[in-house]
């Protein structure tokens, strides 16, 4: 016994090794548009935040990577009036609630109802699909906004709670 934990210890930890690259690749989760003091609009990907400023990739998740030929942008909190973010998978997440509240009827007949969910079943023809679309929609189109006006305290709330 000892001998195949040992056996499974070597296995699992063989394939450590240490980094390629003296640069972290960093997984992009959200799409950004910056408004600017000038009533321009910088959209792209955040790629990070500092303290006084927040990186843009100016492309699409399939085309960014570390090592990039594309330039970050850098635009200085004073400079932003409003910022808006939408979190990468929203489409996915909201068809699985959708799809998840739809299916809930016959789930809570079968569970607390007398007829073993015959009628949650009914009920859930219509609500499945209707909550998939509906979750889809909801998902797919959802954006926070957060409104900086320049403000420094207002950059760094916004810097804690989405800090790469």
């Amino acid at each position: 016994m000892k001998n195949i934990f040992i056996g499974f210890f070597v296995l699992f930890f063989l394939n450590a090794s240490a980094q390629d690259g003296s640069t972290l690749s960093i997984t992009p989760k959200y799409k950004i548009w910056i408004y600017t003091q000038q009533g321009n609009l910088v959209k792209g990907i955040l790629a990070g935040t500092s303290s006084s400023y927040v990186s843009v990739y100016p492309g699409k998740f399939r085309e960014y990577n570390g090592n990039s030929k594309i330039s970050i942008l850098n635009e200085s909190y004073t400079n932003i009036t409003a910022i808006q973010l939408h979190k990468r998978g929203g489409l996915l997440k909201g068809v699985l609630i959708g799809a998840g509240i739809g299916i809930a009827p016959v789930l809570i007949g079968s569970i607390f109802g007398p007829s073993t969910g015959e009628g949650g079943a009914y009920v859930s023809l219509l609500t499945f699909p209707l909550g998939t679309i509906i979750g889809a929609i909801i998902g797919s189109s959802s954006k926070k906004k957060f409104i900086m006006g320049g403000d420094g305290s207002r950059f760094l709330s916004f810097r804690k709670k989405h800090k790469l």
